[in-house]
């Protein structure tokens, strides 16, 4: 079997990421907050400039205004680590 190095922005197959409902970490904000939704590029509807082939609206745990982060590169947080 070829091995394939592993590529930063693709989450290993072992890689466990958050889900809707979930409190995720956004490493690009250095936030965190709640998936909303996860969707795929070719869904939106408006102007975009996404890193990779989906996408997830996180919203603050307290509420707050709503944002889009790579759903690829979303991670369970850490005690301390984002703002939730």
């Amino acid at each position: 079997m070829k091995h394939r190095p592993h590529h930063p922005r693709h989450p290993r197959p072992d890689h466990r990421v958050p889900a809707p409902g979930q409190v995720a970490y956004d490493p690009a904000s250095g936030r965190t907050g709640v998936i909303q939704a996860v969707h795929t590029v070719a869904e939106l509807l408006f102007d975009h400039q996404m890193s990779g082939p989906r996408f997830a609206f996180l919203r603050p745990e307290g509420g707050g205004v709503e944002w889009t982060a790579d759903a690829a590169a979303l991670r369970f947080p850490t005690p301390g680590q984002g703002d939730a």
